[in-house]
């Protein structure tokens, strides 16, 4: 997925700053991140980034739409991929899976109940330790 980052960022009215490139550059690769997480990844190449910085462009890119977050063990996990899906927790593993499901109808559920969803987030606790691959 190769996008202009600077220009994603002026087109959400955010200015672009070196911080916020290095962020959305480590996430881009794909998965799912804590903060902390990235600020030991950026350390690598950033030495002088602090981990409230990192945590400050966290929390811009989500307020801004480009990054989306949700809660599961105990942790705050952010992620790119925007399109509504369900994030499967693996309690046994400490994983976290991706599973594609319409979720079309909980959204037409919702908004019947006049409830309009900007970030459909479905988390789902598991064990995953006999997940079948493929």
């Amino acid at each position: 997925m190769e996008i202009d980052i600077a220009e994603a960022l002026r087109k959400k009215g955010l200015k672009v700053t070196p911080q916020r490139i290095a962020v959305i550059k480590t996430m881009i690769k794909g998965g799912h991140f804590s903060g902390e997480q990235i600020y030991s990844e950026l350390k690598k190449t950033e030495p002088s980034i602090s981990l409230s910085t990192v945590y400050n462009a966290l929390e811009t890119l989500k307020d801004a739409g480009i990054i989306r977050s949700f809660e599961a063990g105990g942790k705050t996990w952010y992620e790119m991929r925007m399109e509504p899906h369900v994030n499967v927790y693996c309690e046994d593993i400490g994983d976290i899976v991706d599973v594609d499901l319409d979720l079309s109808t909980l959204e037409k559920n919702l908004m019947e109940k006049g409830i309009e969803p900007r970030n459909l987030s479905v988390i789902v606790y598991a064990e995953c330790s006999k997940m079948r691959k493929g």
